[in-house]
């Protein structure tokens, strides 16, 4: 029992630690050997526990986006096509991850350019099961008319979601605003989002039509 609680002791020191340095210094910043070192273990043991830096990436952030994934499971059901509310559940779930990992949310987001293959595992998560469902299976792949609509809902949401968040900083350098105003700033953006997805869908055509 005692070397259990003692695994299990140092594997969290070392997904703590990891986590941190990935946070700070990026992903192709960080090593084993510095994972190491922060989580006083020595590289071997460390390789014991996690075999590869991919792995303990993945892990670490795949983790920390379950929540994120649970919530999605329970708001959408592949057999019923998104419905308005359905896509509002969604917006919502986003904001509080938004909320909840700010600094999360922005690594992602600066490590997709960096590291694109290895992220795009994560993004998964962002996608409610019904819609991940229609753009992986290629039975049910949206057709050609359908394509630009979902890619239209969801560069919407996801720009008017994040990119406040990302351009905050920048906001409050140039301008001298108060974190009030940029929170109040994305309350608008979100609502933006619903109120443009609502339009989109009663359009019900693709832009291009």
């Amino acid at each position: 029992m005692k070397g259990e609680q003692h695994d299990q002791g140092t594997a969290i020191r070392i997904k703590e630690a990891a986590k941190r340095l990935f946070l700070e210094k990026g992903y192709d910043g960080t090593t084993m050997q510095s994972i190491a070192d922060a989580s006083m273990v020595n590289k071997a043991l460390l390789h014991y526990y996690f075999e590869s830096k991919d792995r303990l990436f993945l892990l670490i952030f795949r983790e920390e986006l379950s929540e994120l994934s649970a919530s999605m499971a329970s708001l959408w059901d592949e057999e019923q096509a998104p419905s308005p509310e359905r896509l509002d559940a969604w917006i919502d779930s986003l904001i509080t991850f938004r909320e909840r990992s700010p600094s999360l949310s922005l690594f992602i987001i600066a490590e997709m350019t960096r590291n694109p293959e290895l992220i795009k595992e994560l993004l998964t998560e962002f996608l409610p099961p019904a819609l991940l469902h229609q753009v992986s299976d290629s039975e049910s792949r949206p057709s050609a008319e359908e394509l630009p609509i979902l890619v239209e809902l969801v560069g919407m949401v996801f720009s008017l979601i994040f990119f406040p968040a990302l351009a905050a900083p920048m906001i409050r350098h140039l301008l001298g605003v108060e974190t009030p105003l940029i929170d109040k700033l994305m309350a608008s953006q979100a609502l933006l989002a619903k109120e443009l997805v609502r339009k989109r869908l009663d359009r019900g055509q693709s832009p291009s039509s």
